[in-house]
């Protein structure tokens, strides 16, 4: 093999590398923390596959923007203190999603879209009418931080046992629960810090 047929086999392996990176990028803890949250008007002026984070909260939305889809390497994605009734499923889109803010909306179900979501670390859904999570949350092995506040959840699914190694802390204060349920949560994530508001003697 000839160098010129070498050299040639090496460029178009740089430049197949080159494309894989311009378009999958999952940013590390300190490039996370350093780039800049856009509005949607503003990530649309950007390149695509350069914009991580997006703050789409307090814009009477009911789902998202169809717009938002083109932005793969989307990292954080805000839609707090809208009007989504439903849990936009389309957010699976985003796989290398690491913080989600669905909070302050009137959503009643969190769908199993959200296991897909295998790389978010924090998941932010208070103020809603959440009443379960789904199963598939098992799936995100990554995640350290749920906050489900202010809720209508009775319990959470057995399967959140499988995240008991990464998961620091969930917040389910102002949530109507009995204090038998209250320890089944404990047992499920003994490792986890679990913050509950004072139980009741209701039943579920």
């Amino acid at each position: 093999m000839t160098n010129k047929i070498l050299y040639k086999i090496l460029v178009s392996l740089l430049l197949i590398a080159f494309t894989i990176s311009t378009k999958a990028q999952l940013l590390d803890s300190i490039a996370f923390d350093t780039v800049p949250i856009y509005n949607l008007q503003q990530a649309l002026k950007q390149d695509p596959l350069k914009v991580y984070k997006i703050s789409l909260k307090k814009m009477k939305l009911s789902k998202l923007p169809t717009e938002i889809l083109e932005f793969k390497n989307l990292q954080y994605l805000d839609i707090q203190k809208n009007k989504f009734k439903t849990f936009p499923t389309n957010i699976a889109t985003f796989k290398y999603l690491q913080e989600l803010n669905i909070s302050t909306n009137k959503i009643e179900l969190i769908t199993k879209e959200l296991g897909q979501l295998v790389h978010l670390k924090e998941f932010t859904a208070n103020s809603n009418h959440i009443v379960s999570l789904p199963k598939e949350i098992k799936y995100l092995k990554k995640l350290k931080y749920i906050d489900i506040w202010g809720n209508d959840i009775g319990s959470l699914p057995y399967e959140i046992r499988e995240l008991e190694d990464n998961l620091i802390e969930i917040d389910m204060r102002v949530i109507l629960m009995s204090k038998e349920e209250n320890n089944k949560i404990k047992a499920l994530l003994p490792k986890t810090k679990i913050r509950f508001s004072k139980s009741c003697n209701c039943a579920f």
